[in-house]
Order: C-alpha cells, then structure tokens, then sequence
C-alpha cells in the first residue's frame, strides 16, 4: 500500500501540471497592423483577431494580449463586442460584452497609439524595434504583421522569427501559419534619415519605467514563468506528500491508541500499555477497558492555519473564508500570468466555471470595480 501511495505521489504532480498546461482558446487569425506618424515617431497600431475558445470564455473574462510599453494613449474599439479596453505597462485587456460557448469562434479589433518606441542614430538614422504580443497558452493558426512607411521616407524592414516558423514576406507584410506556444516575430524597421526632428525625450532609450515591454512590476519574462511553473509543482507535491504522511500514520495505529504512539495490548483479560516488544509495558497498570484516544480541539482548516487564514488553511492556500477548492486558488495564484497574452485571471482555470457566476452578476461586479 505504501509503495503505491509513494508512486501516486510521483505521478499526481505530473498529471496536474499536465492538465493546467492545456489550452483554453486558439488563435485562428491574428493580424498586426503598424503605422508610424512622421511627425512625433508615434506608432499606430491596429490588430484584429479572430479568437476561438476551446473552453467556455465567461462574460466578464478579460483577453490580454501583449504591447510594447505601457505609454498609450487613444484606445479604441473598433467593433462593436467590445465593453471596453485597459492596459498596464505589458498588457492590453479586451473586455467583451457577452459569453461565448466552448467551440464558438468571435472577432474583434481595436487601436492604438504608442509612444517611445524610436531610436535615434547619432547621423539622423531612426530606428524602431517591435514585437508583437505572442501566446504562451494558445496556438496560433495564422498571422500576418504589417509595417506601413510614412508617406515619402523611404525605410527598410528585417523580419526575425523563433521557434523554427517559416515566415513569408510579401512588400510590408510577414504572414506565418501553425505557430507553437510562444512563437514570436522580431521586426526592426530602419531610415537613413527622417523628414521632421524627433524628440529624444520620447524615444525608446528615455522610456518611464525604464524596462522595453512592460513596467517593472507588471513584466512577465520567460524565467518568471517558468519558476511559477516549479512552484506551482512543488506545492503539489508538498500537498501530497503530507496527505501520504496522514494516511501512513492513520494506517499504523488501530483507532484508539491512547494520543500519539501509544498502543494497548490484551493480556489475560485485561488492556496494558505496549511496550516496544508488543508485550505489556513493565509496571504498567492493565485495565478492564481499553482507554479511548484524548479528544484534540482544532481550529485550524488545514496545516498550520485557523479558519481565519494562515499556513496552507482556512479557505485554501493561506487565505480566510475563501469557497474556492484549493486546487482553484493554486491555479488563480501561481498560473494564470504568462508572458504571452491569452485569459487573464482565475477564469482562466475554470474558476468562473466552478462558481457558476451568471452573466447578470458579472455585469453587476464588473460596473461596480469602475
């Protein structure tokens, strides 16, 4: 019994992981469209997507998808199933105005305008260095990247793909189809000279924050990623290992040894404290009746904390109160941010689904966080 709990403890980390790592949505088209403004370096940005979701996608669910920096301004939807858009330093957050069913394929679009993202050359030459948001969490069946030079100045482009995708390049245009998770396209756009003088105030070496694609705080690199990956399976692992722990223990005693490691044994009609031969403790007194174990009072919901929160109990992992199964609370805490776009939050577990929250509610909460 032992050896297979000892497998089992093995396996469930894997398997866990395994079934965390799976994909919610797919990306059937995902198009890019840049536009720099000769006159202050500013780029605009448009991308439309075509999104499919393999896993119910809840009202109030936010689609993050990433961008340059968080120096935005002029957000806008440009199709109507859009409730509203928000952005930090990494992320734009596309919040759409319905629920869509697993297998359901929606599109929408919206805009931009990003600052500090030129760099200037010491003989006039300016330089802009972009790549788009990829997914981390979703595969993406076909994308195209287009850069459209201002009117008049002549510029050159190099495209630079990962992952081992082929890219095509037709005029302005990079297109590539059946990217794997965090595939990513690297495109530098370069002029000889510019028709207006660019502030080097606003360029990319004088970004706020100082960090290229997203804020101090709020940037998901690929380490980060993968070290919440680790935890999130040592804290499995930790789990099991100290149900495994509870169930050996439970297994050695008979259900009334009398407090931690005490065993009785029955000689001649009467009950007496084992010794560690399994005979009768030498001077111990027998009884009629076997004695019953101490009754122990907790307050804790778990190891190491009360009901209140702490340690791994209460409502789950070291929170209070909380319905959510700690399974739930892990995903919510240590896997739904990566650092490609895809679903942000807990939902993105299957949280929203576990909790049945109708449309209604969400509505409610999500005006009321305005």
């Amino acid at each position: 019994m032992l050896s297979a709990l000892l497998l089992a403890l093995l396996i469930l980390p894997i398997t866990v992981f395994t079934a965390w790592a799976k994909d919610y949505d797919e990306i059937v088209n995902y198009d890019v469209t840049v536009q720099p403004n000769a006159e202050d370096g500013s780029l605009f940005f448009t991308v439309s997507l075509d999104w499919k979701a393999l896993e119910e996608l809840p009202y109030g669910e936010k689609l993050k998808i990433g961008i340059p920096n968080g120096s935005i301004r002029e957000e806008t939807a440009l199709t109507d199933n859009i409730e509203r858009l928000s952005f930090d330093n990494s992320y734009m957050y596309v919040y759409l105005d319905q629920s869509f069913d697993a297998g359901e394929t929606f599109h929408f679009a919206y805009s931009w305008i990003q600052e500090y993202m030129y760099t200037l050359g010491e003989d006039g030459s300016v330089i802009y260095d972009y790549t788009p948001g990829w997914f981390d969490e979703a595969r993406v069946d076909h994308m195209t990247v287009t850069w459209q030079h201002p009117q008049g100045v002549d510029g050159s482009l190099d495209y630079q793909g990962d992952h081992g995708v082929s890219w095509t390049l037709s005029g302005n245009t990079a297109s590539a189809a059946d990217l794997p998770h965090g595939a990513k396209l690297q495109l530098t756009a370069s002029y000889p000279s510019w028709p207006t003088e660019l502030d080097p105030g606003m360029s990319r070496d004088n970004e706020p924050g100082g960090s290229w694609g997203g804020g101090d705080d709020d940037y998901e690199d690929d380490f980060g990623y993968v070290f919440r990956r680790m935890m999130l399976r040592l804290t499995v692992i930790i789990i099991v290992a100290a149900l495994i722990y509870c169930i050996v223990a439970a297994a050695r005693h008979d259900g009334y040894s009398g407090g931690f490691g005490t065993h009785y044994v029955f000689v001649n009609n009467l009950w007496y404290p084992a010794g560690p031969d399994g005979k009768p403790k030498p001077g111990s007194t027998g009884t009629a009746h076997k004695p019953k174990p101490p009754v122990t009072h907790h307050s804790s919901g778990g190891f190491g904390g009360s009901s209140r929160g702490g340690g791994f109990g209460g409502g789950g992992f070291g929170g209070g109160g909380s319905h959510c199964a700690c399974a739930s609370s892990c995903a919510c805490a240590c896997a739904c941010a990566c650092a490609g776009g895809g679903r942000a939050g807990c939902s993105a577990k299957n949280l929203y689904g576990a909790v049945k929250l109708d449309e209604e509610m969400s509505r409610k909460l999500g005006e009321g966080r305005r």
